[in-house]
């Protein structure tokens, strides 16, 4: 399913690293298939087709077609059927998942080592030989709503949806969730597969495996799958803009956002620093606030009040902003002091302030990537930027970041158009341009 957390996970989105002490490899096929493995000493592995077909490569007049191709991960192939998928799978003690964000679709299987060559293959008949049959279909839209229902019942998840429309309009912009008046068909489904599913779109990653097995799999398995066209994706662009959303819920909603930086640039660690250095996490269990400004100030407003930072990266974009939830007549003074300071931050951060900040920085950097499904994350995002970055090459890039580049980073999202956007009763809500 559609993870709904997927949305909250992101408001602390980190640069892609790999634990210290490990080697990864990254390297292609003959057709251009990415494969990036991390052997570890466990008797499990977890094997991921990761395609770069997330909601951003949809057709302008198809919006919500990768949740759909999504869905329908492990129906019914020209080799196997959807239910012999299911069982074989249950026999070897496997589980199956899929997942869907703006740039990538992936499918994941986790088992024992010995059973990876099994789920490669049923990998190869997903891209090559789906049917996306029509038998299929009323099953797949019906998990798709089932989907978008638990989305909505998600403010969080509406304010960074709407935030990623109005900031990008399109590409980026595009909903994950599929929209109401999507129209689409298995015909369709099959155009966007054969589109999409081709060789230099796809990476095949691991955990638990040798890269030279790996590699060798993937040979075998898509080896048949076309290369793809080399023509280049089109750029990003930000536009800034405000969005107002009317409901009916406890607490307002406020979210102003700036265009950010592309992950794992310089400026995208500064901007981690810069969010470290704002905050609005707590460090200490059973505490009502932290000592960054914005856990203070949510901590003095009380009554559910949270602030928080938030830093997107994306392969040529980014987002950085803030995000306030309070009681309706209080979410414009939470508003308000996250952008007051932000603006502090632009004047100068203090000695004290920044070696707290990059601590904070650092170890968020080093301690996100324990578990396996952030492992995976790391090693597709590496196979598609095609080089290696290691832990210690992360937190060394952290080490340059300077309290003045924290400051120069606040100015100049302050002097960018901002993106606003607001979700509850509206008429009790701020506008955008009163928050500065």
């Amino acid at each position: 399913m559609l993870s709904i957390s997927s949305a909250r996970k992101t408001l602390n989105l980190v640069p892609t690293i790999l634990k210290a002490g490990y080697a990864t490899a990254v390297s292609k096929t003959s057709n251009g298939v990415k494969v990036a493995a991390l052997d570890e000493s466990s008797p499990t592995a977890s094997v991921s087709l990761v395609i770069n077909a997330g909601a951003r490569f949809e057709p302008k007049d198809k919006a919500g077609i990768a949740h759909f191709v999504k869905n329908f991960g492990f129906k019914n192939t020209g080799n196997r059927s959807a239910f012999r998928i299911t069982r074989e799978t249950e026999l070897v003690g496997g589980v199956l998942s899929s997942s869907l964000g703006r740039e990538t679709v992936s499918f994941t299987a986790e088992c024992l080592k010995e059973d990876v060559p099994y789920f490669v293959e049923v990998f190869g008949d997903l891209v090559a030989q789906t049917k996306f049959a029509d038998h299929e279909f009323h099953s797949v839209a019906e998990q798709v709503a089932a989907d978008c229902h638990a989305a909505e019942s998600s403010p969080e998840v509406a304010v960074i949806e709407a935030v990623h429309n109005a900031a990008f309009r399109n590409g980026l912009g595009n909903p994950v969730y599929a929209v109401p008046y999507s129209e689409i068909t298995t015909d369709d489904l099959k155009q966007f597969a054969a589109d999409n599913f081709v060789a230099n779109k796809i990476a095949l990653v691991a955990t638990g495996v040798s890269e030279a097995e790996l590699k060798n799999l993937a040979d075998s398995a898509f080896g048949h799958v076309a290369a793809g066209s080399s023509a280049a994706v089109e750029a990003s662009k930000y536009f800034g803009g405000e969005v107002r959303v009317a409901q009916n819920t406890d607490l307002g909603h406020v979210a102003v956002a700036f265009q950010g930086a592309a992950a794992g640039t310089p400026e995208f660690y500064t901007a981690q620093v810069l969010r470290s250095l704002l905050g609005g996490d707590r460090f200490v269990k059973w505490s009502t606030s932290g000592v960054s400004p914005l856990a203070a100030a949510a901590g003095k407003i009380g009554h559910g009040a949270q602030i928080s930072a938030f830093n997107f990266g994306y392969s040529d974009a980014g987002l950085f902003g803030i995000y306030a939830q309070a009681e309706h007549k209080s979410v414009a003074e939470a508003a308000k002091t996250a952008i007051a300071s932000l603006k502090a931050a632009a004047q100068s951060v203090s000695a004290d302030d920044f070696k707290r900040a990059l601590a904070q920085a650092k170890f968020e950097s080093a301690s996100r990537f324990e578990t396996r499904s952030s492992t995976t994350e790391v090693l597709a995002s590496q196979a598609f930027q095609g080089q290696k970055v290691t832990a210690s090459e992360s937190l060394a890039a952290l080490e340059k970041v300077q309290a003045g580049d924290v400051s120069k980073l606040a100015a100049k999202l302050l002097s960018s158009k901002p993106t606003t956007v607001v979700l509850g009763k509206t008429s009790e809500l701020p506008y955008g341009d009163a928050l500065f």
